[in-house]
């Protein structure tokens, strides 16, 4: 039921998504290769392999990711989904159908609302288990029988955006250190960057 709810809103968010940005462009006065003031801007060269080439082939892709410093976490939802989004354009090759990998440090059990994960850092079979009630315990984890705090992909748009929608839970608010999560991103399996978003109350 939650999967279901959780598409229903990622849908609708999507909708409203391509209209806000276009005005957030419009108000920052975006233009072609020059980055926002809130985001970030980063040249990536990926390599391709073709049988009959030797050389590999090389394109400069120009990355601007919104940069989301907290969210802040709804009282009366166990969820609370927060839209984040960018764009990728090059010169040198097509960008759409490219495939922006993402994941966090924070993870959530579906059947324990008493806490939630953070992972050790560089470790993706360790984390520190945060509960309701102050206590903090080391621990070994598989991220992959947990939920995520974020979408594992998107695919870019013919216009060069693509989307992701961020859906940390009530349990990791007010955790001190525990309320700060780690969002990581990459393209086409190069590695891009990360920010850290604030989980607050």
């Amino acid at each position: 039921m939650i999967k279901k709810l959780l598409e229903k809103i990622r849908e609708w968010r999507i909708e409203r998504q391509s209209a806000k940005f276009v005005k957030e462009l419009k108000r920052k006065n975006y233009e072609p290769r020059k980055p926002w003031d809130i985001g970030i801007w980063i040249l990536l060269l990926f390599l391709g392999c073709d049988d009959r080439v030797k050389e590999p082939n090389e394109a400069n892709v120009i990355v601007t990711m919104l940069r989301v410093e907290r969210i802040e976490i709804r009282d009366n939802l166990w969820i609370t989904p927060a839209p984040i989004w960018g764009h990728l354009e090059s010169e040198d090759a097509p960008v759409d159908r490219l495939v922006v990998h993402w994941w966090s440090n924070m993870y959530w059990d579906e059947d324990d609302s008493s806490g939630h994960y953070k992972l050790l850092p560089n470790r993706r079979n360790k984390a520190i288990w945060y509960d309701n009630f102050g206590n903090r315990d080391t621990v070994d984890v598989n991220v992959d029988t947990l939920r995520w705090t974020t979408d594992e992909y998107s695919i870019v748009d013919s216009l060069g955006y693509f989307y992701n929608t961020l859906t940390p839970v009530k349990v990791m608010q007010n955790k001190g250190s525990g309320s700060w999560m780690k969002l990581y991103w990459s393209i086409e399996n190069t590695m891009v960057d990360s920010q850290t978003i604030f989980l607050m109350d």
